[in-house]
């Protein structure tokens, strides 16, 4: 059934690297390197999954046994997964960063935590493999380093979804203009309905570890969280051009949201006299950058 469902994930990741790709051309290349690096990482994951899945399933078959033997390639899937993580957590703390101004304090605090994540998921996977258990919660170590890594996560992604929504109330308060607001309102919907969807696998993949000590029914929402962290920044990213739309009225820079005045455009008239009026804005593409 994870297997499964990390599939579709994949799918969906896919799609949306190719919809990116196509439809953001002029964007810079480290962000493209971005989204080419989480891709690869999804993908591997996804291949560990499947593969364990194989093994488990057809090569294993009626051998009961087999499934309490961890196949070494499948718990290294937790290392991708923290990778996943700690990548698009850094992209959304760069946005934070670049909306509140203040670099420093944000990394400085999010910094140790990441740390943290990479660091547990490689003592899991390494423990894990020496003990040959088909499971974390069974390897020779303590159970909550288990329990830590889980909680960390879930409170940086609570934590980030709070921070973006309180610096983009505040832009929302700062600004008058009518299509600016629209795309501040949006982008708040969207930090919304990532926080619950990541959130809510992240709840549910925690209290199936803590409540089902020994059991491995916390894989369901912990093996395909990979995919879901990324396919949640390609869905930020390629939500630019619906954004862009938006844009009516003034240019705007869709990160920090700082206004830029209407270019003044020189028109010819058949008397041979310039006048001055004011261009529309153009879209822009600098909600990722």
């Amino acid at each position: 059934m994870t297997s499964l469902i990390s599939v579709a994930f994949w799918a969906m990741l896919s799609l949306q690297t190719f919809w990116y790709f196509a439809s953001y051309e002029r964007d810079n290349k480290s962000l493209k390197f971005l989204v080419v690096f989480i891709w690869i990482i999804s993908t591997a994951q996804t291949y560990v999954i499947v593969y364990g899945a194989w093994v488990y399933i057809i090569d294993d078959f009626g051998d009961y046994a087999s499934l309490l033997r961890i196949i070494p390639p499948y718990a290294a899937q937790l290392i991708f997964t923290a990778t996943a993580t700690v990548t698009v957590q850094a992209f959304f703390v760069f946005r934070i960063c670049r909306l509140s101004g203040d670099s420093k304090m944000v990394t400085i605090m999010w910094a140790p935590l990441a740390i943290f994540q990479i660091v547990a998921a490689l003592i899991i996977v390494i423990k894990t493999c020496l003990s040959g258990e088909g499971s974390y919660v069974w390897a020779p170590l303590p159970t909550d380093l288990g329990i830590a890594y889980l909680a960390v996560s879930l409170f940086i992604d609570i934590a980030i979804a709070m921070f973006l929504l309180v610096l983009l109330h505040r832009h929302k308060e700062q600004t008058r203009i009518q299509s600016t607001l629209r795309v501040i309102q949006r982008l708040m919907l969207l930090a919304v309905v990532n926080m619950v969807c990541s959130t809510a696998f992240a709840i549910c993949d925690l209290v199936l570890f803590v409540a089902m000590d020994g059991n491995m029914y916390y894989a369901l929402f912990d093996i395909p969280i990979c995919s879901l962290y990324c396919n949640t920044l390609l869905a930020n990213l390629n939500m630019r051009a619906s954004l862009a739309e938006q844009q009516s009225v003034v240019e705007m820079d869709l990160t920090s949201f700082v206004a830029i005045g209407p270019k003044a455009l020189a028109l010819t008239v058949k008397n041979e006299s310039k006048v001055s009026t004011q261009s529309g804005s153009r879209q822009s593409s600098e909600l990722g950058a």
